[in-house]
């Protein structure tokens, strides 16, 4: 208490002398209730924010995904840019709608593979997407959704969506291929995840990535050139084939079967 006047006194004679004139008996409880000179109880030292509250706004901005999974997927053409910056998983690319990528790749780089998170977005060329639903979306797909993409300078467009129905460029259905890679890879297809191989080769998928046109402009090695003529060769021999086996079932459904002609007297009573 003396070094505290001290303090007061070098800061202000008058008020030490007016404080001095009101100690009486119960001096001790007016020293006590002084503001100027006491020391700050404890509960004011804790009504003012907490030191580890004060240093916790990184804790408040964090996306709470503990209900990530019930949450709804929506997709639009919007969803799908340049397939180049997404996150390049071996040869596929992935996003995620949900904001949840550490999720998606940490499965995508699993040896032992897993379940992918809800709003993951997996593609291999720009024209054709995969993006996981929420649960329970569509059991037959594992809740996978199938896009087939119409893509140009000006943006995307959706050209198809859903499940089973779904087919791609040759024509197959992407279930179908899909439904085929081994259970603890969710259905993502890659050289051994079980899934039958498909016409494309390596080369065409790079060469196709590379001249995403939402994308800007990458130099084609000749390889790239050498491969994107061979799928353009590939693309019009699958489609002359198409239209060669379903010719027959339209000339089938086209014919019509005359009428037997009426024999003399039909129709009289």
């Amino acid at each position: 208490m003396h070094s505290i006047r001290k303090v007061v006194l070098l800061t202000s004679l008058s008020l030490f002398l007016s404080l001095s004139a009101c100690k009486g008996p119960g001096d001790e409880q007016l020293e006590a209730e002084e503001p100027v000179v006491s020391v700050p109880a404890p509960e004011i030292k804790e009504a003012a924010p907490p030191e580890s509250e004060a240093g916790a706004p990184a804790e408040e901005v964090l996306v709470d995904d503990s209900d990530i999974g019930e949450k709804a997927v929506e997709v639009t053409d919007k969803d799908f840019s340049c397939i180049r910056d997404m996150e390049q998983v071996r040869g596929m690319y992935l996003g995620n709608l949900l904001g949840n990528i550490d999720a998606t790749l940490a499965v995508a780089n699993s040896k032992e593979g897993g379940v992918y998170p809800p709003g993951t977005v997996v593609q291999i060329v720009p024209t054709e997407a995969m993006v996981k639903r929420e649960a329970g979306f569509n059991a037959a797909t594992n809740d996978w959704e199938f896009f087939v993409l119409d893509v140009a300078a000006e943006g995307t467009k959706v050209v198809t969506r859903g499940g089973e129905e779904v087919k791609n460029g040759f024509g197959q259905d992407c279930l179908s291929c899909h439904a085929e890679a081994d259970p603890k890879w969710d259905m993502i297809c890659e050289s051994d995840h079980g899934c039958q191989p498909i016409p494309i080769t390596r080369d065409m998928i790079v060469g196709l990535q590379k001249t995403d046109k939402r994308c800007p402009p990458m130099e084609l090695t000749d390889a790239d050139k050498k491969a994107l003529g061979d799928l353009q060769v590939l693309i019009e021999t699958v489609k002359a084939k198409a239209a060669a086996e379903a010719a027959p079932e339209d000339a089938e459904e086209n014919t019509e079967v005359a009428p037997p002609a009426p024999e003399e007297g039909d129709g009289k009573q």
